[in-house]
């Protein structure tokens, strides 16, 4: 019996021992159409992870003029002095023997344009974009002002178009700051439609700056906004009135610390339907042929054709005497 009972637990462990063997030999990935219970589900896109955000979601909308608050003026402009300043004239195409022409002042290869009109036909003339003096004034100790005069307004009786101002600080021609405004309807000083760009890059007008350079049609112009509307590091960087007393004038007033404490440059008045501030210089980024001229005599360009409704100053020397040589400069006397 005790050798029955010994046989018999001998059979059981071996038993044991082979059931323990074939489990062990079982596959371990789960039969096929069944789900492991230990591995995480695969996410539905969005299920549980951050969502992906949609523009102005929830991050900071960029600011849009107009849409915010109203901004808060602290300095504004008072009036320049009647007295102070520089008056410096343009060529006018303004003349009954030069209807549809510019005789003298347009010369598109050294960046002096006279040509308020229109495109091709040359047969509509634009007063308002014909500038006709303008003053400078950087003797306050806050503000620059300047006095742009065109030879009159529009059929209703407006300033249509844009209006700018060029500094070149160190005077190799090369523009700093744009100082742009748009449409001047206000008699109150307003910063509405006014822009300051600047030339971070250093690249405009190309090599050759103000002369005609196919080298300068790879610059961004001034492709920094300082100031847009109110909305910048200083709200009250640049303002534009019209004048009170000349209804062919108006002014604009940008604060001294622009120019961070530069005494000596160079300023440049422009008038056009649109100043695109990426373009300058204009004669960089089209040929003469596409350009056109505006003076008939120069045969091979005339008429003006994709460069129209547009007119500019040579450059004044503000506080310092120019030796003539300077680019754009107007001729020394």
């Amino acid at each position: 019996m005790m050798k029955l009972s010994k046989l018999f637990c001998t059979i059981l462990v071996c038993g044991l021992i082979l059931m323990a063997c074939s489990s062990a030999n079982q596959p371990s990935e789960p039969p096929a159409g069944e789900s492991n219970a230990t591995e995480a589900p695969a996410l539905e896109p969005g299920a549980t992870e951050a969502l992906a955000l949609e523009p102005g979601a929830t991050e900071p909308a960029v600011p849009q003029p107009g849409t915010g608050a109203a901004v808060q003026h602290t300095d504004v402009p008072a009036s320049p002095s009647a007295s102070g300043g520089e008056r410096w004239g343009d060529y006018s195409t303004v003349s009954s023997q030069s209807a549809g022409r510019a005789l003298i002042g347009d010369r598109f290869s050294e960046g002096k344009f006279e040509r308020p009109y229109n495109a091709n036909t040359m047969d509509v003339y634009f007063p308002q974009l014909d500038i006709d003096h303008a003053v400078f004034n950087p003797e306050d100790p806050v503000w620059v002002y300047v006095v742009m005069s065109m030879v009159g307004r529009d059929a209703n009786n407006s300033f249509a178009g844009q209006y700018a101002v060029e500094l070149d600080l160190d005077q190799y021609g090369h523009g700093d700051f744009l100082i742009l405004v748009d449409h001047p309807a206000s008699t109150d000083w307003t910063t509405q439609g006014v822009w300051v760009y600047a030339d971070s890059n250093v690249d405009v007008g190309g090599q050759r700056a103000v002369l005609e350079d196919s080298v300068g049609a790879g610059s961004n112009g001034f492709e920094t906004v300082l100031f847009d509307q109110g909305a910048g590091a200083d709200a009250d960087l640049a303002w534009v009135r019209l004048d009170p007393i000349d209804p062919n004038s108006f002014q604009i007033a940008f604060k001294q610390s622009l120019l961070g404490g530069e005494k000596t440059y160079t300023a440049g008045f422009w008038a056009g339907t649109q100043l695109d501030a990426a373009l300058f210089d204009f004669n960089d980024h089209l040929t003469h042929d596409q350009a056109g001229a505006a003076d008939p005599e120069l045969v091979n360009f005339y008429p003006i054709k994709g460069l129209s409704e547009l007119d500019n100053t040579c450059r004044q020397a503000v506080g310092f005497d120019p030796s003539g040589v300077e680019p754009g400069i107007c001729p020394v006397q």
